[in-house]
C-alpha cells in the first residue's frame, strides 16, 4: 500500500485477552477480543509531511501511515479517548468500560495478540507484540489520551477485506434449534452485536457462551458483547455440564 495520509476515524485496534476459568479443578483458557474505542490516531512511520498529499481529507482527524510494516522493529503507535473512566470488576466487562479499563487488564509484562483495521483501506493486520501505554495532555476541546505502544514479537500477518459485506452464522454444536441474524451480513468493518442464545442444550448440559471455534479454543463472547467484523464469521455455542 503506497504512503499517503488517511482518516483515523473508523479505524480497529483490538486485542485477544486470556481468560482463564476453573470449574471442578479443571482449568480452562480462552481468549476473548477486545476493541478499543475511539482511536484517534494512527501510527506515525517516518515520512516527511511534504511529501504526503493531504488534500483529500475530509474528517478533522488525521494520521500519516506508512505500508504495513514489515519489520519486526516497526514499533506502532495509536492514540485514542481515555474519560471517562470505568474499571473492569470480570474479565467478561472489558467491552463495557473505557480504554483505560481494558488496558488495565492487561499484564505489562505478557505479549498479546492485536489486530488492526483500515476498513476505509479494506486493509488490516494481525501480529503478536509487547506492549506499553502512557497517559497525553488534554485540552479544553479535547478529552484525556491515552497513547498505545505496540512493538511486534513477529511479522504482522496481513487481512485483506476483499468483499465488502461479511455473513455471521450461528452453530448449534451439538445442541438442537435453528438461529439466524436477520442483519447478516454486514459491511466489513461493522461492529456487530452478538445475540442471546436461542438454541436447546444437548442433555445434562447448559449454555457458557459463544466461540469462534467449535471446540471452544477461539475467540470467546457473551451475548450482547460486540465484535468488528471483517471475514464470515461462526459463532459456536459453548455447552458444559449441568451441575
Amino acid at each position: 500500500m503506497a504512503t499517503k495520509a488517511v482518516s483515523a476515524q473508523g479505524t480497529k485496534v483490538g486485542v485477544d485477552i486470556p481468560i482463564t476459568t476453573t470449574v471442578d479443578t479443571v482449568t480452562t483458557t480462552t481468549y476473548k477480543r477486545f476493541w478499543f474505542q475511539e482511536v484517534k490516531s494512527t501510527p506515525e512511520i517516518g515520512e516527511q509531511p511534504n511529501t504526503i498529499d493531504v488534500t483529500h481529507l475530509g474528517s478533522e482527524i488525521h494520521e500519516y501511515i506508512m505500508d504495513i510494516p514489515d519489520q519486526a522493529s516497526s514499533t506502532l503507535l495509536f492514540t485514542m479517548n481515555a474519560q471517562p473512566y470505568a474499571a473492569a470488576t470480570t474479565a467478561s466487562d472489558g467491552d463495557k468500560v473505557s480504554n483505560l479499563g481494558l488496558l488495565q487488564m492487561m499484564s505489562k509484562t505478557a505479549e498479546y495478540d492485536f489486530i488492526i483495521l483500515y476498513p476505509q483501506d479494506k486493509i488490516g493486520f494481525k501480529l503478536r507484540a509487547q506492549w506499553a501505554w502512557s497517559m497525553g495532555s488534554a485540552a479544553v476541546s479535547s478529552p484525556m489520551e491515552v497513547n498505545l505502544t505496540l512493538v511486534p514479537r513477529g511479522t504482522p500477518v496481513p487481512i485483506f477485506l476483499t468483499s465488502s459485506t461479511y455473513a455471521v452464522t450461528y452453530d448449534a454444536n451439538g445442541g438442537s434449534g435453528t438461529m439466524t441474524d436477520s442483519a447478516s451480513p454486514y459491511s466489513g468493518g461493522t461492529e456487530v452485536a452478538v445475540k442471546s442464545n436461542a438454541f436447546t442444550a444437548p442433555t445434562g448440559k447448559v449454555f457458557a457462551g459463544w466461540n469462534t471455534r467449535a471446540d471452544g479454543t477461539g475467540a470467546s463472547y457473551d451475548a450482547s458483547d460486540t465484535f468488528v467484523i471483517f471475514e464470515d464469521t461462526t459463532l459456536y455455542a459453548v455447552w458444559i455440564a449441568e451441575e
